[in-house]
């Protein structure tokens, strides 16, 4: 059955999912290989001459894993068909791949994690009380928050990178296959004149144009609490769940707050709570169509 998995589904994804949940797919798979084998972790690390923690820090994910280490437990596992040992091999090379480690000068280890999830998505829910999530920013909206976050000092050279990775994420809204995104968003969001320190209008306006043109895609969902529902926990701060196609990969929680942000996937509960969290702001927020009218008046109005 593994040996069948792998060689339809993952065989056609392995050249497009990002490397951190490339890694956990190959571990979860060479953990089913052994499993299917009846051996335990010191039945293989023994077969093989290792020590019981190498098998261990493998199907962890603490380390990666060498092609030769690799053919060596698919050979123990009894996994010989080359198209399958291909497969395997591609993916431990494609999960050892660091596509946005060029930026961990600039950015919070925890949302370097987060990033290397993001894309590989299936669904996104994201709750935001102040600034438009970055996915939704035109560039001049983004150019705009990103001075504003930095010390005056910052050379241009690093905010054009910080730039940069932005525009990179919004790379998934373009996809054949994007993922479902559902926002939630107060309504100071849509109110603050981001980009007016001039006096002028015009960026907040092309803004909010974008975002109800954003939110006519089948896909993207736009949501957002007017000011009399009053407080609600959207207010305790931003934070996303990412959802993935692979009902082995666990949820992603994303907690934002600047170099203290958090990146966990390790607890069910806390999970859950922001999960549920979601679902009560969604049930206080205007529908789709009253956010698009309300986005729309704000527009107009400025």
């Amino acid at each position: 059955m593994v040996h069948m998995l792998l060689q339809g589904e993952v065989g056609r994804m392995v050249q497009d999912i990002d490397p951190a949940v490339q890694r956990r797919r190959l571990r979860v798979r060479l953990r089913q290989a052994r499993d299917a084998k009846r051996l335990t972790q010191k039945d293989a690390a023994q077969a093989l001459g290792w020590g019981p923690a190498k098998i261990i820090r493998i199907e962890t994910g603490q380390v990666g894993i060498s092609d030769t280490d690799l053919k060596a437990l698919l050979q123990l596992y009894g996994i010989t068909d080359p198209d399958q040992v291909t497969t395997y091999v591609e993916m431990a090379r494609q999960s050892r791949k660091q596509h946005w480690n060029i930026y961990r000068d600039i950015l919070n280890q925890d949302f370097l994690i987060y990033l290397g999830f993001e894309g590989s998505a299936s669904m996104l829910r994201q709750s935001e009380a102040l600034i438009l999530p970055g996915l939704l920013q035109t560039e001049e909206y983004a150019r705009a928050v990103i001075h504003a976050f930095n010390p005056p000092d910052t050379s241009p050279q690093l905010m054009e990178r910080q730039l940069e990775v932005r525009i990179k994420r919004q790379e998934i809204l373009d996809r054949a296959d994007p993922p479902t995104l559902t926002f939630v968003l107060d309504e100071a969001v849509i109110r603050r004149a981001v980009g007016a320190a001039d006096g002028s209008p015009k960026v907040m306006q092309r803004q909010l144009a974008h975002l109800n043109d954003l939110g006519s895609r089948d896909n993207v969902h736009l949501r957002v609490v007017r000011f009399d529902r009053g407080a609600h926990t959207g207010l305790m701060g931003p934070f996303v769940i990412l959802t993935f196609p692979d009902p082995g990969d666990d949820e992603l929680l994303f907690l934002e707050n600047g170099p203290h942000s958090l990146a966990t996937r390790d607890d069910a509960n806390v999970i859950s709570f922001y999960a549920q969290q979601f679902l009560e702001l969604e049930k206080i927020a205007l529908s789709e169509t009253d956010t698009a009218q309300l986005i729309e008046q704000v527009r107009a109005e400025m």
